[in-house]
């Protein structure tokens, strides 16, 4: 058994040693190596080289030319307008039309709210969030979605501000939150 296992290795050996030799031979044997120089200067043919004193001269010519402006737009395709198409564009102007007629009436102001706010609290704990309102010497406290004098429905209460609708013109409106004076106790 170990005789047969050798006898394998020696033909895979034989055939990898047939195999390199047949590649050295296509590779190496045929074609002699070069280095990029050749003593043979049989082969060697000059460049075509010109005389560059007068490219430089046309560069030179070329910097020092200054650009002078025609009047034209060179960043918009198309020819110059005709001075006669300007005249006849100043004919074309028509005069301003004034409106005849009734009028639109103004816009409506934006939504007042003629309390102020002045905190917010959630009664009870993890209840809707209620706001403070005060009118004059009235404390009034409202959640959202109520309505006040008769036309102000109260649409957010936030940290900072309320924010209200006018139900009549659907204007809307916020105000910010105000410190409350403080009254000195007697």
């Amino acid at each position: 058994m170990a005789e047969a296992k050798q006898k394998k290795e020696l033909y895979a050996l034989a055939a990898l040693l047939v195999v390199a030799l047949v590649v050295w031979y296509f590779e190496f044997a045929k074609h002699p190596t070069t280095t990029g120089f050749s003593v043979d200067n049989s082969t060697y043919t000059p460049i075509n080289a010109q005389d560059f004193g007068g490219v430089l001269a046309g560069l030179d010519r070329a910097q020092a030319t200054e650009y002078k402006s025609t009047g034209r737009n060179i960043f918009v395709m198309g020819a110059l307008p005709t001075p006669a198409s300007t005249e006849t564009k100043a004919a074309e102007v028509k005069p301003v039309r004034r409106p005849v007629g009734p009028f639109l009436p103004p816009p409506l102001p934006p939504a007042q709210l003629s309390m102020k706010f002045f905190g917010y609290g959630n009664l009870p704990s993890g209840g809707p969030r209620q706001a403070f309102l005060q009118d004059g010497e009235d404390v009034h406290i409202v959640s959202e979605g109520d309505t006040l004098q008769n036309h102000i429905r109260i649409l957010r209460i936030g940290n900072e501000s309320i924010e209200f609708e006018d139900i009549n013109t659907h204007q809307r409106g916020s105000n910010p939150i105000e410190a409350s004076p403080v009254t000195p106790a007697a």
